[in-house]
Formats: structure tokens, C-alpha cells, sequence
């Protein structure tokens, strides 16, 4: 049954991939011959509508891949920043912990000498 299902969507994909393939096709078979007089730096001059819908598909590609690129960055740059915070909170509590440490072996020897009875009085 699995199996099914999967060829199901397999040649699903395929025929959407094909009608897709089949509208660009006829897009640019029914552009062909058009013109247009707006393009950057063209001065008038008549420019095919196939050039400007190209240029037009492959600066949106362009845009959508570097403001994906940007925002992994961003998103890498906000755990480098995490991953420092964290580094700098754990080096925090080493630092209090051997301090705490000291603090308790100062203690513990003068509660030894105390016990003791070495610890002279003033």
C-alpha cells in the first residue's frame, strides 16, 4: 500500500513539474516576438521581452539567494553571541566557584586550628 502511495506522489510531481515545464514553453513561444522599449540603459532602443522576463526571473532568484544567505548569518551570528554569553556565564561560575573553594578552605583551616588549639590568642 506504501508503495502506492508513493508512486502515487512520485508521478504527481512529475505531471506538475511537466505543466510547469509546459507553461514556460509556451510563455516564451508566445513572447517571442514582442518588444519593449524599457530597459536600463537601452536608450530606446527596442529590447525583447524574453531578455527583460530572464533578467526579471534571475535577479529574483539572485535576491531570494542572498537574503537566504543573509539570514542564516544572522542566525549563526546570534548563536556565535549565545555560545560566547554562555562561555563567559560558565567561566563566571568557575571563577565564584574556586573562589567559594578558598573561601572554604580558609575557613576550615582556622576551624582546624581552632580545635586544635593553635590558633593563639591577641
Amino acid at each position: 500500500m506504501a508503495s502506492k502511495l508513493r508512486q502515487f506522489v512520485v508521478y504527481s510531481k512529475l505531471t506538475i513539474l511537466t505543466v510547469i515545464a509546459m507553461a514556460v514553453v509556451i510563455v516564451v513561444f508566445k513572447n517571442r516576438g514582442y518588444k519593449t522599449n524599457f530597459w536600463p540603459g537601452a536608450d530606446g532602443d527596442p529590447v525583447s521581452t524574453l531578455w527583460l522576463m530572464l533578467a526579471t526571473a534571475v535577479s529574483s532568484i539572485v535576491v531570494f539567494w542572498v537574503l537566504s544567505k543573509t539570514r542564516r548569518v544572522l542566525k549563526e551570528l546570534a548563536q556565535v553571541r549565545a555560545e560566547q554569553l554562555f562561555a563567559e556565564h560558565a567561566a563566571e561560575q568557575d571563577r565564584l566557584k574556586k573562589n567559594l573553594d578558598e573561601q572554604e578552605r580558609r575557613i576550615d583551616e582556622k576551624l582546624r586550628r581552632a580545635v586544635a588549639g593553635d590558633n593563639p590568642r591577641p
